[in-house]
């Protein structure tokens, strides 16, 4: 077990790293990437040849004599959310990271570039039920705290049941808010929530995956276990009829994944444990802005 220094240093090592790259690499695209929650008035000016003559304030219009403007703009402050799976499945990793590991470091990473553009971060723990919620906020030491929390917490349950997240942040979320989902999905995805969050909420699934869960290794017989149900059995990953059976279930499933997020008009982001982040989640920026 880590002793409190190892824990902090542990954090502070991602805070550095992650707050890096959101000022260097990410504040700008993540602010032209994310709409703030309407438009609001901010003051009239002159008509000038060009305007939109529907956005003329027909008071001050008469009472001046000559025809003003009513200017807006959008509302930046957002809300954002994470949505992030601790069932049994995240512990895994054949790589330098855990799926844990890799989730706090892409959280925090978003944690700070939001808090970069004045936005407010919340967390929703979830396992087969609610481990823990903190409200959305604003600060470093809260930014500190959801580090901390996705590395350390210690959730009751051990299996994974996405619905029970997105069902208690459709209730406590009213305005729209940004909502990243980070999970391996392997237990399943609720269309019919995603559908209703979609409506509101700019709801975005994170899939986390480790090299192994996508290509089995040839590795002859080995013994496997269930780490959500302590089930274990024994496979033949040499075998090519097991290897073919599972590259077509990982496939089918991969396919359903993503044709649930496209049908709801939502984005989905991979990443797996050994490969780098940063690039599929620039690219993930730079496609929203293009769509603004």
């Amino acid at each position: 077990m880590l002793t409190e220094k190892e824990i902090f240093q542990k954090i502070l090592k991602i805070e550095l790293y992650t707050r890096f790259l959101a000022d260097q690499l990410f504040s700008g695209k993540y602010t032209s990437s994310f709409k703030g929650r309407g438009v609001e008035f901010s003051e009239v000016r002159p008509y000038v040849a060009g305007d939109d003559i529907r956005s003329i304030d027909w008071n001050i219009t008469a009472r001046m004599n000559y025809p003003y403007i009513k200017e807006f703009v959008e509302e930046r402050q957002l809300s954002i959310l994470l949505l992030i799976d601790l069932s049994a499945s995240m512990y895994f990793g054949t790589g330098e990271k855990l799926k844990r590991e890799l989730i706090s470091e892409v959280a925090s990473l978003l944690s700070w570039t939001a808090l970069r553009n004045n936005d407010k971060v919340g967390l929703i723990l979830f396992t087969d039920r609610i481990e823990k919620y903190i409200p959305p906020r604003k600060g470093r030491f809260h930014v500190l705290r959801i580090i901390r929390e996705i590395l350390y917490f210690n959730p009751v349950g051990r299996h994974s049941d996405i619905s029970c997240a997105m069902d208690f942040a459709s209730r406590i979320f009213r305005k729209k808010s940004i909502m990243f989902a980070f999970s391996d999905f392997f237990g399943g995805v609720p269309e019919k929530f995603i559908k209703i969050l979609s409506k509101k909420h700019d709801f975005i699934g994170v899939r986390i995956l480790d090299a192994a869960e996508e290509k089995l290794p040839s590795c002859g017989i080995c013994e496997i276990k269930d780490t959500e149900t302590g089930k274990t059995s024994f496979v033949n990953f040499s075998s090519p009829a097991v290897r073919k059976k599972y590259d077509n279930f990982f496939a089918s499933e991969s396919e359903a994944i993503k044709k649930i997020f496209s049908s709801a008009g939502c984005d989905l982001l991979f990443l797996r444990t050994d490969k780098e982040y940063i690039p599929a989640l620039l690219n993930l920026f730079r496609s929203r802005a293009r769509r603004r």
